[in-house]
């Protein structure tokens, strides 16, 4: 209870609204059914004994309301109403039917949204830590889990439980001894198999999420690593470690979809039963074929309205137990969830400096990465970072980016303190070309407007910055040119290509400040040397930062910073951090 009442917690306030009117559907579906029931009471009488319309005061007074002083047409009325309440009934509960699962999938993809905003809302620092698997299999796997396996058993309970209820009351205004066979018996008897079943049911959930993940990792790291593992004949085995988790995952969904199934085949047997312990009370009471007729009638509806219903809340509450561990995940990882301020379209005035005072950053406390760096880049120029690897240039970068956010010490532009107020709006005067590129599986122009929708495409400044980038001949040698797909992670693109295209993207909306974070890295010496040469326009109208190993790259800065140990050692021209940068990195 404490997991679904968490779940209910984190739903949106109209998730809560449509929960409740939900409840009262199903409230109203409830009386449906016992009307459904109840209907084919009078018409079993009247089979049995016709001459009852004239001696069941409620036969009377509904043949005088009606007028049908005929038997016969009276016997085909009441025939007609029952048959017009069962229909109503299964009209109703197919309607509530897809009110609940439309409900539940929505709610479901609600969650998986969030679910990914949430990540999206988290600092680099998160993902340098977290598993890609794991949140993926978080966002796509464990919301439906949570859907097919928490929120639609959890509607069938209350669903089924009301019908039940509101079935058992009316037996028990009608025949109590009949209900509390009904009711109690068969209704004990599966309380009795779930409180056997559920605590191997929580631990065939619990196994199963995480055999769920070692799947999802195995499959993906086999993708990412394809290349060598084909190349050295490991990619079968590799990919077998994709078996065992995946064995146990089957296995384990299968023995708790057993285990809901396994009273069904007792409750069969005892329903065919049941109907030979109702002749046997009924002649232990003296009653008549005639009053026999109606009982036996009454039993076979409601077993056939009640049997299912109780086998479907068994079956719900085994697969509710069997896949609370997914509420956990998604409960945990919605902790501390806030709504992102809209991004605005502002950009931070920048004329003057980027100013980092004592500025500290660890991934680990025992291992900073920068200790109390001051560092000033002034506006309108070119500025080199090097240093050995792990000296902290990428993530110094991302501190002037934003995407990490200083353990101590300051950011300022121009003055102005770089906070989660001010950031968006200096986020809109940044460009940024990483080492690694990622393209998505699109055309030329829909991976240098990344994430811009079709329709609010600027195509000029497409054009432009694929110019800039040195992208004009290869877009020329293109099939279709800028509609041209260049496949799963740019995979019809050369390596060189595919930086340049990411060089493209971060000049899309004309930044200010440009870092490229060992950009060039992938070109080759004449490759690189255009796209510097190209870049050579903006010197003096942009920031540009460039961290770069090959120091022909950085002949154009006006000032570079040597960085070791998270710490400036050196700034100036190139020549004159030489000395500096062949003491902290021999191999430049």
């Amino acid at each position: 209870m404490r997991a679904l009442i968490d779940l209910v917690r984190i739903l949106r306030p109209h998730e809560r609204h449509r929960l409740a009117l939900l409840t009262v559907g199903l409230a109203l579906a409830a009386l449906f059914e016992v009307v459904g029931i109840a209907s084919v009471v009078p018409f079993l009488t009247l089979v049995g004994d016709p001459s009852a319309a004239s001696r069941v005061p409620y036969l009377v007074a509904t043949r005088e309301a009606t007028g049908l002083t005929e038997d016969r047409a009276f016997l085909i009325a009441m025939g007609a109403a029952a048959l017009l309440a069962i229909v109503t009934t299964s009209l109703v509960n197919a309607g509530l039917t897809f009110a609940t699962l439309l409900f539940t999938n929505l709610t479901g993809y609600g969650l998986a949204r969030r679910l990914l905003a949430r990540y999206l809302d988290r600092e680099r620092l998160f993902f340098a830590q977290a598993n890609s698997a794991e949140l993926a299999k978080n966002v796509l796997s464990e919301t439906d889990r949570l859907v097919v396996g928490v929120l639609t058993p959890a509607t069938v309970i209350a669903s089924r439980a009301f019908s039940a209820v509101a079935v058992i009351g009316f037996l028990l205004a009608y025949a109590p001894r009949l209900a509390l066979i009904l009711g109690g018996g068969f209704g004990g008897l599966y309380v009795g198999l779930y409180l056997v079943m559920r605590a191997r049911l929580s631990r065939l959930g619990a196994k199963a999420v995480a055999d769920n993940e070692r799947r999802y990792r195995v499959v993906q790291e086999t993708f990412g690593a394809l290349t060598e593992l084909k190349l050295y004949g490991r990619a079968e085995t590799f990919a077998g470690g994709f078996d065992v988790p995946a064995r146990a995952y089957a296995w384990a969904t299968a023995a708790s979809l057993l285990t809901g199934q396994l009273p069904r085949f007792v409750m069969e047997a005892l329903a065919f039963g049941g109907v030979v312990a109702v002749v046997i009370f009924a002649l232990s009471q003296g009653l008549d074929t005639a009053g026999l007729l109606p009982l036996l009638g009454l039993f076979a509806f409601a077993g056939y309205r009640m049997l299912p219903a109780f086998q479907n809340i068994f079956l719900s509450l085994s697969l509710l137990r069997f896949y609370l561990p997914a509420v956990r995940v998604v409960v945990d990882e919605l902790a501390g969830e806030r709504s992102a301020p809209p991004r605005t379209r502002e950009k931070l005035p920048f004329a003057s400096e980027i100013r980092l005072s004592a500025v500290s950053f660890d991934y680990e406390p025992e291992r900073p990465t920068l200790a109390g760096l001051d560092l000033t880049i002034r506006a309108h120029t070119t500025v080199g970072l090097v240093g050995r690897t792990g000296s902290g240039k990428s993530t110094l970068v991302g501190l002037i980016l934003g995407i990490l956010t200083p353990k101590a010490g300051s950011i300022r532009v121009d003055g102005l303190l770089l906070d989660e107020a001010s950031l968006p709006a200096w986020q809109n005067r940044v460009g940024y070309v990483p080492q690694d590129v990622f393209l998505v599986d699109g055309t030329v122009t829909e991976n240098i407007a990344l994430g811009i929708p079709p329709d609010s495409v600027d195509h000029a400044a497409i054009r432009r910055a694929a110019s800039l980038a040195g992208l004009d001949d290869v877009i020329a040698g293109l099939p279709q040119g800028y509609g041209s797909s260049v496949g799963e992670r740019g995979v019809r693109l050369s390596g060189g290509q595919r930086q340049r295209l990411g060089i493209a993207r971060a000049l899309y909306h004309d930044p200010d400040v440009i870092v490229f974070d060992e950009a060039t890295s992938a070109l080759d010496g004449e490759t690189e040397a255009a796209v510097m040469a190209a870049l050579d326009a903006l010197s003096g109208q942009r920031t540009l930062i460039l961290i770069a190993h090959r120091l022909a790259s950085l002949e154009r800065a006006d000032v570079v910073h040597v960085l070791d140990q998270g710490r400036v050692v050196a700034s100036g021209p190139l020549s004159a951090v030489m000395p500096a940068l062949s003491r902290v990195d021999p191999a430049a």
